[in-house]
């Protein structure tokens, strides 16, 4: 987790699942699974208890 104090952007990387609380991990992804034309992979912020998926703004940008 990062400090705001040194960087004040937040992500989804810093937040809880919405769902369940749980830290979420960044999780590399292909981008086909989401948006069938899109080559290459993405990276999502993913719960590891409950499965919640999150997009960045880096993700939804690419898809």
């Amino acid at each position: 987790m990062s400090d705001w104090r040194t960087d004040p952007t937040i992500t989804e990387f810093d937040l809880g699942c919405s769902d369940c609380g749980s830290d979420l991990s960044p999780t590399t992804v292909p981008a086909a699974r989401i948006v069938p034309d899109v080559r290459g992979d993405i990276t999502i912020a993913e719960c590891p208890e409950c499965g919640g998926r999150y997009y960045p703004e880096k993700a939804l940008d690419r898809l």
